[in-house]
């Protein structure tokens, strides 16, 4: 019973953002980014990444199960100054209601991205998971395809890839800036699970939803999951970003192992202005 506790905690609060981040290996791509897959890779587009992705954000989403509150997750992307295009993301994730009392869980992402492309440089994890605490740093060495990753105290382990990479954080963010056409496919590479993957994303429709923000048109992109990442999944997530020069995520959707999961944008403050839902 202990361990489906944890499990479900970890899974309920996290596996909903690392959902949004690893995007699907493009059809016919092999597990270690393959480059004959047909999608083009994705380029940022030059008015998104100064509307979609300047930094001084703050977005709060409450994640529920079943229609019950499971957690919160606060994410903050901060421009550091005197870095030029250089951005942190910062992402924090803790439990709430039942779960909070049964396995607390309290974690804390920070990646450093930099470039028109927002590529991470390095990336921190600090899981306080129960009674176990964790601390994992991933360094991106972009130039020469090393990525060192390390976990407490252990060996650090060395991965080569052949080509630049996004990690599961920066591609969710990437998704922003990147230009949608019905029908198409993008390619977004991305190192998940040792390996580098050519990650695709579609656009699979425009709705008007009702948001934090206003009724607002919406852009609704679905990535299909073929790996993990940082925890468990059991379906294709669905995103919904605004239709407009902000592209802000205000609802994600994903399946677990058990049911789903869904967090909506609960408080934002940012260049779009500050809003925060009537009702927590």
């Amino acid at each position: 019973m202990r361990n489906f506790i944890r499990r479900l905690a970890i899974v309920a609060l996290a596996a909903l953002l690392a959902a949004g981040q690893s995007l699907v290996a493009a059809p016919g791509a092999a597990a270690g980014g393959d480059k004959a897959a047909s999608p083009a890779e994705a380029t940022p587009d030059a008015d998104l990444l100064r509307s979609a992705y300047g930094g001084g954000e703050s977005l709060l989403y409450s994640v529920t199960w079943f229609g019950v509150k499971a957690g919160e997750l606060l994410m903050q992307v901060v421009r550091q100054e005197g870095a030029g295009d250089g951005f942190l993301i910062e992402v924090t994730v803790k439990s709430a209601g039942l779960l909070a009392v049964l396995y607390p869980v309290e974690d804390h992402f920070i990646t450093t991205v930099s470039g028109s492309s927002r590529l991470p440089l390095r990336h921190e994890m600090v899981q306080k998971e129960g009674p176990r605490k964790n601390n994992k740093v991933t360094i991106y060495d972009q130039e020469h395809g090393r990525i060192t990753y390390t976990k407490n105290d252990d060996v650090p382990k060395v991965f080569t890839v052949d080509g630049p990479v996004h990690n599961e954080f920066s591609a969710f963010l990437f998704m922003r800036v990147m230009p949608f056409a019905m029908g198409e496919q993008t390619v977004v590479p991305t190192f998940a699970d040792k390996k580098r993957h050519l990650v695709a994303v579609s656009l699979e429709a425009r709705e008007p939803l009702k948001t934090i923000l206003g009724r607002r048109g919406t852009l609704e992109v679905k990535p299909r999951l073929t790996f993990k990442g940082l925890y468990q999944k059991a379906g294709d997530p669905l995103i919904w970003l605004t239709d407009d020069p902000a592209r802000i995520p205000v609802k994600i959707k994903a399946k677990i192992v058990i049911g789903s999961l869904t967090a909506n944008l609960i408080a934002y403050q940012g260049p779009s202005g500050c809003f925060k839902a009537t009702e927590r």
